[in-house]
Formats: C-alpha cells, sequence, structure tokens
C-alpha cells in the first residue's frame, strides 16, 4: 500500500513536470488532457493528485501526447525525463520511439514513446504540410513491419495527428489493441470497425463493441516520410 502510494505521488509530480515541459499552461491543462484522452475531468484531477493513476492504454496515449514515457511517468530514471520544449517561431514536431508495429504486433511497453530528437519546419512549411494545426498535435514516429506495404514501408516516418484518438472516419490509425500497438487501416462497417492491412498477404479482422474496453486510438496518419535510398556503386 505504502508502495502504491509513492508511485502515485511521483506519477502526479512528474505529470506535472511533464507538462510544463511541453508548454502547457496550469490553468486549463486538465480539461485539455481529459478531452485529449477521452476520459472525464474527475479522472485526469485524481492523477494530479495522486489519488490515481491511469490504465495501461491511457498511460501510454498520456505520455505520448505530453512528450514523456510512461516509465519514467512512474518513477523511472532520469534519462527519460521528456525533452524541454524550445519556444522559438519555429514549429517544431518531435520524432518518438514508438517503432509502432505495421505487422502482427508489438508489446506495449514502458519503453516506447521515448522522444528522441524533433524537427523543425518553417511556419510557412508546416502549414503547408499539417494545415492550422498546433505544433503539440504532431507527432512522428517510425514504422516497422510490413502489413501495409505498398502504402507505408517498414522504416517510414509517419506524422500524426494526437488529437485525431477517436474514430472520426475511414483511414490509417495508430491504436492499441489489448497489449500491442497497430498502424492499420480502420473502416466503419455496420457496428464494427474492420481492421484492414494495405498488404494483402495480411487478413482483414474486425473490433466490435465487445472488444472496446481494450481498443484504444492513439492517433490518426496525415503523412508518410519515406526512407527510400538509391545505390550507385
Amino acid at each position: 500500500m505504502v508502495q502504491e502510494q509513492q508511485i502515485r505521488h511521483t506519477f502526479s509530480r512528474r505529470l506535472a513536470q511533464a507538462c510544463d515541459s511541453a508548454g502547457m499552461e496550469a490553468h486549463g491543462r486538465q480539461a485539455t488532457l481529459a478531452t485529449a484522452l477521452q476520459v472525464t475531468p474527475k479522472a485526469v484531477s485524481k492523477w494530479f493528485n495522486a489519488e490515481a493513476l491511469p490504465r495501461r492504454a491511457k498511460l501510454m496515449a498520456l505520455a505520448t501526447y505530453i512528450g514523456a514515457t510512461s516509465e519514467w511517468l512512474l518513477g523511472g530514471e532520469a534519462s527519460s525525463l521528456p525533452l524541454p520544449v524550445v519556444h522559438s517561431d519555429a514549429y517544431r514536431v518531435e520524432l518518438l520511439d514508438i517503432q509502432a508495429s505495421a505487422g502482427p504486433g508489438c508489446m506495449v511497453s514502458s519503453e516506447v514513446v521515448e522522444t528522441l530528437r524533433a524537427i523543425e519546419y518553417t511556419r510557412d512549411q508546416a502549414r503547408t504540410l499539417f494545415g492550422q494545426r498546433p505544433a503539440e498535435t504532431i507527432k512522428m514516429i517510425t514504422v516497422r513491419g510490413d502489413s501495409m506495404e505498398g502504402t507505408i514501408d517498414p522504416g517510414d516516418q509517419i506524422f500524426l495527428d494526437m488529437h485525431a484518438n477517436v474514430f472520426d472516419g475511414d483511414g490509417i490509425y495508430v491504436f492499441v489493441f489489448g497489449k500491442t500497438l497497430h498502424v492499420k487501416r480502420l473502416q466503419m462497417q455496420k457496428n464494427a470497425l474492420l481492421v484492414l492491412s494495405d498488404n494483402p498477404r495480411y487478413r482483414e479482422w474486425h473490433i466490435d463493441e465487445a472488444d472496446e474496453d481494450q481498443f484504444h486510438i492513439i492517433a490518426k496518419v496525415l503523412l508518410r516520410q519515406s526512407l527510400d535510398y538509391k545505390r550507385f556503386s
């Protein structure tokens, strides 16, 4: 019991620290997180007041959203500390070490959301790529696996809209199902979601109402950046 209380207090303190590093204003941050993660304001209040911890899928989504790692939030080494926000006129997009699976799925671990680096764009470049979306809602991850090959190849980097964490129409999403992380195409089919792989070697599968407790959308895929090399010698 004492250890659990210590973890909650550490989590609460580091959550506030990560929000500060992410440039989130103290006033209104709880409401922002509640909306982004699709939880009640009361649930978020309990996180900040060391009364409760988020469940695994929500913890991962929270860590991704604020640019931290779930391991660090729960008391891990300081090396997992989120990178400080650089205040400048540049539009800064963080690359996260999620290594999202576009194959059979990868186990969700506390180490999959570490920020590796950030890429900066001019405001004009960002407007062309991301429209009017604010920089803090855009993240970039590297994909592994070949089930989306042809659309997203192994090693490609994809840009995510972190505010799009509910199904808002057919498209490619990053989501957690059970204990695995996926990049797949989702399509509504009557009362179920059809999970599609663009590589025809992989079979489709469904997510229905009975699966809701183990299903959480992390983000929607906006763009792909291909790592395509051409050898000349």
